[in-house]
């Protein structure tokens, strides 16, 4: 768990890279510039309410302040340090093209699926969006009530609350894909 020293550090550094006075954020937090002040330099640590105000003036998710990592807010993710890691089941792989970053609102992947297995089998549901770009094969994709078969070069992206599933339509074959999804909490 993040200490109340790293938690101030973290918001006194964006605060001042935003070139922001404790009053400014006052102002926009209704929180007193005192105890601002107190938070920044660790003595006491905000409530989760407060912190969500101090975040919200400072325009960040509050995430950013909480992560474990000091997260940038930028991700790079090499072709030399990208990581493949195998799935479930002999499944396939997923290979990650974004890192974490404070609030992970978006993640981004290569996913290859071997013929006839599925990462995501059973319908599933979440908020957020997801997207996907069959990159080779064919892929059968459940979303909400309807099945659609993509191709190489076919696209989907549909709203995740939808219960949705994708799994590989070639039974000998491998297929894979760009897939993309926003917010991940599930519901």
């Amino acid at each position: 768990m993040l200490d109340k020293a790293e938690l101030g550090k973290r918001i006194k550094k964006v605060r001042e890279s935003k070139h922001l006075t404790l009053k400014n954020i006052e102002a926009a937090a209704s929180i007193s510039a005192t105890h601002i002040s107190e938070i920044e330099r660790g003595k006491t640590s905000p409530t989760l309410g407060a912190l969500v105000r101090i975040s919200r003036a400072l325009g960040k998710d509050p995430a950013y302040f909480i992560e474990e990592e000091d997260l940038g807010d930028v991700s790079l993710v090499t072709l030399e340090n990208r990581i493949q890691e195998s799935l479930k089941g002999g499944a396939g792989t997923i290979e990650r093209l974004t890192s974490s970053i404070p609030g992970g609102r978006l993640q981004a992947c290569v996913i290859t699926l071997e013929g006839g297995k599925s990462h995501r089998g059973d319908p599933h549901s979440h908020r957020g969006n997801e997207a996907a770009l069959v990159l080779s094969g064919r892929v059968l994709f459940k979303a909400g009530a309807e099945e659609f078969e993509l191709g190489e070069g076919d696209s989907i992206f549909y709203d995740a609350l939808e219960p949705h599933s994708y799994i590989n339509a070639s039974s000998e074959e491998k297929a894979s894909m760009l897939w993309v999804s926003t917010e991940r909490s599930v519901t």
